[in-house]
């Protein structure tokens, strides 16, 4: 099970601002999940609410609607951590690798 303590360890400084954004990777073989945060310009604190989008593992193609579609767009800007949670262990349940 992947928890947000997870996702935070494993997070690396985010270009946007190095100093206090933060990005974590997710991934499989069918979909990637990019969660960001902690920055004016991005959109949560990186500790409670996370900005989330979801693509195939190419970066291709946003298929964040597919999984989220109360959010109606790419990008899911304010994401309650137990929700992220929650989501993230129901779509990867197993070898999923961190970037």
């Amino acid at each position: 099970m992947i928890t947000i303590q997870n996702i935070i360890d494993w997070s690396k400084p985010h270009p946007a601002n190095p100093d206090k954004a933060r990005q974590t990777v997710i991934f499989d073989d069918k979909v990637l999940f990019s969660i960001v945060g902690g920055t004016q310009g991005l959109y949560g604190d990186f500790l409670e609410e996370f900005e989330v989008a979801i693509m195939t593992p190419d970066k291709k193609d946003f298929i964040t609607k597919f999984f989220y579609p109360q959010g109606g767009d790419d990008v899911i800007p304010y994401m309650h951590a137990s929700d992220l949670e929650e989501m993230i262990n129901n779509i990867l349940r197993k070898n999923f690798q961190v970037q």
